[in-house]
């Protein structure tokens, strides 16, 4: 009998740091299960997406949390950055703050959202893999990208108006309220 050695690869995002380009982000939570129904974790994702902003320095011109997964469109506004990095901390460090106060207040949903890698047993909130992140640099796909991700939960007939989700950037823009996406820096759009 024949032993074979399976290789598991992950999907490697490719990202591009160019100074002058905003990033249209996307990842998932693991296998897609609904965890951002939950309001804390909605609440503890948009802490750490609002620290990074001033720590990374960049502008947050739009974003979603569905159930399932995060749009973000991101300009970041130093010449050197790394977007990699940028994502891995507000991804790891709300993944954290949440297994710490799941651990504690709800064991049982905790131990079910651990997984099994060889014999250690492992937390996993977000989907392995860099998600989608894609350069955008010219108004019109700036414009495209802001009106895609604030109409997600439209086309997902969650909402009738983009506005009307409570974790979105088009809320916070019209009520002001939240953590408002910022105007700076997005190029005008000429028809």
């Amino acid at each position: 009998m024949e032993n074979s050695l399976k290789i598991i690869q992950r999907k490697k995002r490719k990202s591009y740091n160019i100074a002058g380009h905003a990033h249209e982000l996307t990842f998932s939570c693991y296998h897609q299960y609904d965890y951002l129904k939950n309001p804390l974790c909605c609440r503890l994702f948009m802490e750490e997406l609002s620290k990074a902003r001033g720590k990374y320095a960049f502008y947050l011109w739009a974003y979603v949390l569905m159930t399932t997964h995060v749009h973000l469109l991101l300009y970041p506004y130093k010449n050197n950055y790394n977007i990699s990095f940028i994502l891995q901390s507000i991804k790891g460090k709300m993944s954290t703050r949440y297994r710490n106060l799941l651990n504690q207040k709800n064991p049982e949903l905790f131990r079910k959202m651990c997984i099994k890698i060889g014999r250690k047993k492992t937390f996993r909130f977000w989907q392995v893999g860099g998600g989608f992140d894609r350069n955008l640099w010219s108004p019109k796909a700036v414009h495209s990208s802001i009106n895609y991700i604030e109409a997600n939960p439209v086309r997902a007939a969650l909402v009738e108006n983009p506005e009307d989700w409570k974790w979105s950037s088009a809320r916070a823009r019209k009520y002001q309220k939240g953590l408002i996406p910022d105007n700076l820096g997005i190029p005008i759009l000429m028809k």
